[in-house]
């Protein structure tokens, strides 16, 4: 599946348009990347030589493919999110058996408070990011053309590979130096995590989506919505209140 400029007079999003390519000698896979972790991904440099592509490949509407990406986004987006909370909560498993397990000092490590309370924050941030998931999830199945939908996907992406990264990081702190060694899985979940923040479109462009929609709900919002901002004692003093 190809992106592919074919409206080269169109502004932005509106030029693009997306396509089925099939393999075939005028398409080739140059270079498979080394990559730091989730090596099982196949990402790879795709060189096209003059490709044809026929009418019926195309997915859409011409240079219709912004709706088509952003339909996609969907399910790719959660896709991210939930595996992270399942990365997140492998990771502080491991890390909580382990502490209940390893002793120094004559006493377990999950006594000391440096490591103990690193569980509680990981496992609270863990609930709070899965009940986001869980609830955009309920969004998308429910209501199918609910408007908060882009900015709940996006919420829970961001914040759900967030909080496997911290989680995950954690849990390597509390092993220590074993965590980084291959004993354990903590190092690989570690590099798998990290990607989690950059792909399907990284952290920082999600929380432009998600001020974009909530900026757009906010400002929509209907006017007999009770005005927080009269509750001020001189709310409504002239001259008071200047915005330019």
């Amino acid at each position: 599946m190809v992106y592919a400029r074919t409206d080269p007079q169109a502004a932005g999003h509106r030029a693009i348009s997306a396509l089925l390519v099939e393999r075939g000698e005028d398409l080739e896979v140059q270079h498979v990347y080394g990559l730091m972790g989730t090596r099982g991904g196949g990402t790879g440099r795709v060189l096209f030589r003059n490709v044809r592509v026929p009418v019926e490949n195309l997915i859409g509407q011409e240079h219709g493919a912004y709706e088509v990406f952003n339909q996609m986004m969907i399910p790719e987006r959660m896709t991210s999110a939930a595996g992270a909370l399942g990365l997140a909560r492998a990771a502080l498993e491991i890390a909580a058996r382990y502490a209940d397990r390893r002793k120094a000092f004559g006493q377990r490590i999950r006594d000391f408070e440096g490591v103990s309370f690193k569980a509680p924050e990981s496992l609270t941030h863990l609930d709070a990011a899965r009940a986001l998931v869980h609830q955009t999830a309920r969004e998308i199945d429910l209501e199918e053309n609910s408007p908060y939908i882009r900015r709940m996907v996006s919420e829970s992406k961001k914040f759900a590979t967030e909080t496997a990264w911290a989680v995950v990081n954690d849990a390597m702190q509390i092993l220590g130096g074993i965590g980084y060694t291959n004993v354990f899985p903590i190092e690989r979940m570690l590099r798998d995590a990290r990607l989690m923040t950059i792909w399907t479109g990284t952290n920082e462009i999600m929380n432009l989506v998600i001020q974009h929609e909530y900026f757009r709900e906010l400002l929509a919002s209907e006017p007999g919505a009770r005005e927080v901002e009269a509750d001020a004692l001189n709310a409504n003093v002239e001259g008071e209140k200047v915005y330019d």
